[in-house]
């Protein structure tokens, strides 16, 4: 896997993470830190350790795939509505649970056309 996020830039995936429609509180469940962590990542206070620097990049990559495939007016509004793929669950809470690969792969089917 290519390296997309310089260990100096969670506030980055902190803010696409939002725009995907995950609270920091959903985030930091998502990566079992307190929340309080996440602030001090988007303030630049303090760093991610590996693991969790790890699933911010497939945050990231979750939210490029999403990008170049969805508007950015319907971003949002995809991952907070029930999605049949992940049996009636909303992607955003797929996330909160750091189900990262299921959603990541009902993006690829979204991308190959593969519709469920």
């Amino acid at each position: 896997m290519t390296k997309v996020l310089e260990r100096s830039e969670p506030s980055l995936a902190i803010r696409h993470c939002a725009e995907l429609g995950l609270s920091a509180r959903a985030l930091a469940a998502c990566l079992a830190v307190n929340p309080k962590t996440i602030q001090r990542w988007a303030e630049g206070s303090a760093q991610p350790n590996e693991t969790a620097l790890r699933s911010l990049e497939k945050l990231q990559i979750i939210h490029q795939l999403a990008s170049r495939l969805l508007k950015k007016s319907a971003l949002q509004a995809w991952f907070l509505t029930p999605n049949a793929t992940l049996g009636g669950e909303r992607p955003a809470d797929r996330l909160s649970r750091g189900e990262l690969d299921q959603v990541k792969s009902v993006l690829g089917m979204l991308e190959w056309g593969i519709y469920s």
